[in-house]
């Protein structure tokens, strides 16, 4: 996918281990769509992983329905499988287009999208069992370092994340003192879910 400046881009992952379908589904519903053209996205990139029947299903049938509108509401969706070497390039794309990553709510995908200070969204899968990926959204949102996200209505989160672009806080959070250092991954995530000394 190649940028030019007024691209705006839109970055999907849904994990290595497990294809989560519902967030490729969610994400490729004509609410989720019509969301991210009504707030100026021009790409929509879709890491599918071994889910790639569902999403080429559904993004054909998107791209039929986009065809048939008219010519102002325009967004490219592109899909790709897993990349071994890590998403490096799709989040400095997120970054360069002042663009927006949905991601599901495995800690390495948060970590690793909040490094790059971009607005993120994360929708726990609710069908795992023991699932602390909802705990550690609703905890992570509370501390104002993304948005939660839900399967059932994705194009809310989305509306949100423009004006979440501004008061997001800033990952890692620097401690006060004299030496001003960042907190350790382990420390905010103590912090954040309330595990304090």
């Amino acid at each position: 996918m190649s940028e030019r400046p007024s691209d705006k881009v839109c970055f999907v992952t849904t994990g290595a281990t497990a294809p989560f379908t519902a967030l490729i589904e969610s994400v490729l519903s004509a609410p989720s769509v019509d969301a991210l053209i009504e707030a100026g996205f021009t790409h929509l990139l879709v890491q599918y992983g071994t889910a790639k029947d569902v999403f080429s299903t559904h993004a054909t049938a998107i791209r039929t329905r986009l065809q048939q509108a008219s010519a102002k509401r325009t967004l490219n969706v592109d899909g790709m499988d897993f990349n071994k070497h890590g998403l490096r390039e799709q989040f400095l794309q997120v970054q360069e287009s002042n663009g927006l990553v949905i991601s599901h709510a495995g800690s390495g995908s948060i970590l690793e999208a909040l490094r790059y200070q971009i607005p993120l969204v994360v929708v726990p899968n609710t069908q795992l069992l023991d699932n602390h990926q909802e705990e550690l959204a609703v905890a992570m949102e509370k501390s104002n370092y993304l948005l939660r996200g839900d399967v059932k209505n994705l194009s809310s989160a989305i509306h949100k994340s423009e004006g979440f672009r501004i008061k997001m806080s800033q990952f890692p959070p620097i401690t006060s003192g004299k030496h001003r250092e960042t907190k350790s991954f382990a420390a905010i995530m103590d912090e954040t879910m309330g595990f304090m000394d």
